[in-house]
């Protein structure tokens, strides 16, 4: 039996953004650290504004004191330019636990059906409410509901876990390949699948039916799905007909907003997972400041936890509320200036001659290895490097990746690289 949580299969998605983040960790984290960060850190979701990654509670509290989750932070902010925020969800000490069980899910009073049709499913999967739709407004715990779904469905054979888009995305590739037979072969043969975000299919018409196409399959096999989505089955205008329908014949329950005493109880819940000890009010003052929405609780409970004065003080609310209007902490960037002027200095150059239309080696190996320097330790994007570079930005682009993939092949390069790198943090360290 086995428990597969897969995140989208192209470049915006899941695998290759956990990637980017691995591959693009600060050179100051040893090696041996981040190769525990790859084998002990699971994606557990993926949208455009949100990367929630879980991690052991056994491992967390030393990856705050090292540096380890600021650096996945401040990496994940530099390769998505600055679009994408990190959530970390703290899991059971068990190895890659995908999430957390039904048992451990607190559930507003007027969500208690919903929990009681999920245990029910859980008992009985595929024979009373398949496929069951579960949906309500964002923030109401539908992904959450899910996700303790799927952990607890491990009994019943192999799970699938995904999102609308991922899926989607997971059926381009298929046609790309020309493997369509492989994928719905893989699909249809699932004890339980679960489908998360069914509005992110609307215009995807082959994504839709073949969807329904797989719904239609694990009816005869008698296999658990579960869909959620925003809306009822009945008011999906986008969804075509065959899908709905199919949607129809199961069951489906209303998730209800939850109300504010739920939420404080799910953010001290959520804090405890941490080791930390909140207090009522600091509860209360987190709610606030998610306006009622806990959909990014797990972002701003990273960006807390990131700060060691606030794990240490998360009984004092006027404490917690001062950190809160700050806003996240991010490592500090060195200044683009102190780069361009390191290079130049290495190389006996002038920044003017970074920015000429000056195309021979002696003057384009610096401006590549000042454009890698750049993306990799100042958080800029590709368009801002150009700019100061007064090139385009797929010129950013192209130097960076050249230079990533050359760094480990070049002896020479390699040095060069360590040592400017070397440099720049002793400068950095000595402005500090």
């Amino acid at each position: 039996m086995s428990h597969t949580t897969r995140p989208p299969a192209s470049p915006a998605g899941g695998t290759p953004l956990w990637t980017a983040v691995l591959s693009g960790l600060p050179p100051k984290l040893s090696a041996e650290h981040a190769r525990e960060v790859a084998d002990h850190s699971r994606v557990l979701k993926v949208t455009p504004e949100t990367l929630t990654i879980g991690i052991p509670r056994s491992r967390l509290q030393l990856w705050l004191d090292d540096g380890r989750i600021l650096a996945l932070s401040t990496t994940l902010s530099c390769v998505s330019d600055k679009t994408c925020e990190l959530a970390v969800v703290p899991l059971s000490n068990e190895p890659l636990a995908p999430g957390q069980a039904l048992s451990s899910f607190i559930a507003s009073p007027s969500n208690e059906p919903a929990l009681r049709l999920a245990a029910s499913v859980v008992r009985h999967p595929g024979q009373h409410a398949s496929p069951l739709l579960l949906y309500g407004t964002a923030g109401c715990g539908k992904t959450h509901l899910l996700r303790a779904l799927a952990r607890d469905l491990e009994h019943s054979g192999e799970v699938l876990q995904i999102g609308a888009n991922a899926f989607s995305l997971e059926l381009a590739s298929a046609i790309r390949t020309r493997t369509l037979t492989t994928f719905r072969a893989r699909i249809h043969g699932l004890a339980a699948l679960l489908v998360d975000d069914l509005e992110a299919l609307e215009g995807r018409d082959a994504s839709q039916s073949e969807l329904a196409r797989a719904l239609e399959a694990m009816r005869a096999t008698r296999a658990q799905v579960v869909v959620t989505a925003r809306h009822p089955a009945a008011q999906l205008e986008q969804i075509q007909p065959a899908l709905k329908q199919a949607l129809l014949t199961g069951a489906s329950l209303k998730l209800h907003p939850t109300e504010w005493e739920t939420q404080v109880a799910i953010v001290l819940e959520r804090v405890a997972r941490w080791g930390a000890e909140p207090h009522l009010d600091v509860a209360s003052e987190i709610v606030s400041k998610l306006g009622g929405n806990l959909k990014r609780l797990d972002t701003l409970l990273t960006e807390l936890m990131l700060q060691p004065p606030c794990r240490q003080n998360m009984t004092d609310a006027s404490f917690v509320r001062r950190t809160l209007a700050q806003g996240p902490r991010r490592a500090a960037p060195i200044s683009p200036e102190v780069v361009l002027s390191q290079v130049t200095r290495h190389f006996n150059l002038r920044i003017s001659d970074l920015r000429a239309r000056i195309r021979t080696p002696r003057v384009t190996t610096p401006r590549q290895i000042a454009m890698y320097l750049l993306r990799q330790h100042c958080n800029l994007s590709y368009p801002e490097i150009g700019q100061r570079l007064r090139r385009h930005h797929t010129t950013a682009l192209y130097a960076f990746r050249k230079l990533e993939q050359q760094r480990h092949q070049n002896a020479s390069l390699h040095a060069t690289l360590d040592l400017l790198e070397k440099e720049l943090l002793e400068r950095l360290k000595a402005a500090g």
